[in-house]
């Protein structure tokens, strides 16, 4: 895992150092859950997480830019136990790089891929582990007011996060999904 943080850090600096533009640090609450595959069984709770991190964007085009975060994340279901996926005990930390494209400036569109780095978690006795890196997709949108920007986003994991075994023994694939409110600001 340290050799894949190692190369995702030697192909970002060069692009960082080639084309200083604007950098900034963001803060925010997650509402994260496991579903069962893509947008399957998404539950909103009153459990929530927070994220933190900063971000790098530079112009590719005058309305498209590109705007890598690395951001700490407390993901998982934060709920009580029950019979179904998503309402499982799971808890876990991420390191995550959100590798989004942001279309326009005022109002903006996120989109893009997204590579998390599992740093911990506490699952219950009878899941099994899921994989230690998380890929999946973020889209979401924006709002900036001069230095300052408030977001929504929605994360998918495609990546399994968790198995549990249903009643016929076989396995459920658990996946990350996030939606997540930020407001960040602009250093420079």
């Amino acid at each position: 895992m340290k050799k894949k943080i190692a190369i995702t850090l030697l192909i970002l600096i060069p692009l960082i150092t080639f084309s200083q533009k604007k950098m900034g640090v963001l803060i925010g609450l997650n509402n994260s859950s496991i579903s069962e595959g893509v947008l399957n069984q998404i539950d909103i709770t009153d459990k929530m997480g927070f994220h933190l991190g900063g971000f790098y964007e530079f112009d590719i085009t005058e309305k498209i830019k590109f705007r890598p975060k690395l951001v700490y994340s407390q993901q998982g279901n934060r709920d009580g136990e029950s019979s179904s996926i998503e309402h499982i005990d799971y808890k876990s930390e991420y390191l995550n790089l959100p590798l989004n494209f942001k279309f326009y400036d005022k109002t903006y569109i996120l989109a893009g891929p997204q590579i998390g780095f599992l740093l911990s978690e506490k699952l219950p006795y009878f899941l099994n582990k899921g994989e230690t890196i998380d890929f999946g997709v973020n889209i979401g949108f924006g709002q900036k007011i001069n230095d300052l920007f408030l977001e929504l986003n929605f994360y998918q994991g495609l990546t399994k996060a968790i198995d549990k075994p249903n009643y016929d023994g076989e396995l459920k694939k658990g996946t990350n999904t996030l939606i997540q409110f930020s407001i960040g600001y602009y250093i420079f």
